[in-house]
């Protein structure tokens, strides 16, 4: 893709039983606010039926709203952080060093991006939006499909994770998945006080698994208590997503 960041497929995962995710149905990616008409003509041409956005209304004033080929169907999934409902949208560019020194050193980015990747699995609200985003994976006619917010690489990594955890991939092939995020970070944009914002982390999805597990004590029943999904819509995702 020209001008669409950290675009990829979620195929060629194996699960446990020895299937293959499928690289044809399911894609993930930054926001396609700056898409070129290049990148419309290679969407089209994977054959995208529905694009699921993440962002916010803050995301969409700073960003810009998708473009995307025509006929295909936007389905709007606004998720904020409960505890920072604006994100990250200030001009960092007027803060002195010292003050950004004081709001990100001495490992507090880390630790934003810690506690921020905890609630994306831990607020209510975002489950259900979670599980509201599965039922639409499934929708009939839905795939191929792809799903993004803004730097496809929070929100966007989750999704992509609970997706490749419910059909059966090791949780070590799903995390190697996640850090594949960083390989998309351009270098040199970001100063090393900032970092720990602009990538994935492993530590970030450890996080997330501590808190599912800590709260509903697997995988299964966070499934089910937090995205309100059961084991028919669990078998319907393996026969979407696997050879």
């Amino acid at each position: 893709m020209e001008s669409i960041r950290n675009f990829r497929s979620l195929g060629g995962q194996t699960t446990v039983d020895g299937q293959r995710v499928r690289s044809d149905l399911v894609y993930r990616s930054a926001h396609l606010a700056e898409a070129s008409d290049s990148d419309l003509e290679s969407l089209a041409g994977l054959g995208i039926r529905t694009v699921f956005d993440f962002r916010n209304q803050g995301d969409l004033a700073a960003e810009g709203p998708n473009r995307l080929p025509d006929g295909v169907e936007l389905v709007s999934l606004p998720m904020a952080d409960s505890a920072n409902p604006s994100g990250l949208r200030e001009n960092f560019s007027s803060f002195s060093a010292e003050e950004l020194e004081e709001r990100f050193g001495n490992g507090k980015a880390f630790q934003w991006m810690k506690e921020a990747s905890a609630r994306s699995v831990s607020d209510p609200v975002r489950s259900s939006q979670f599980g509201e985003f599965v039922r639409g994976v499934l929708a009939r006619g839905a795939a191929p499909l792809l799903f993004n917010c803004s730097a496809g690489k929070d929100r966007t990594g989750w999704a992509a994770s609970l997706l490749l955890l419910a059909v059966g991939v090791p949780e070590q092939q799903v995390v190697d998945h996640y850090l594949e995020t960083n390989q998309h970070v351009v270098p040199g944009r970001y100063g090393e006080l900032m970092m720990p914002l602009a990538i994935v982390h492993e530590d970030y999805f450890a996080e997330q698994m501590r808190v599912l597990v800590d709260t509903w004590g697997s995988f299964d029943q966070y499934w089910t208590d937090a995205l309100g999904l059961d084991d028919g819509h669990r078998q319907a995702l393996r026969d979407l997503l696997l050879d």
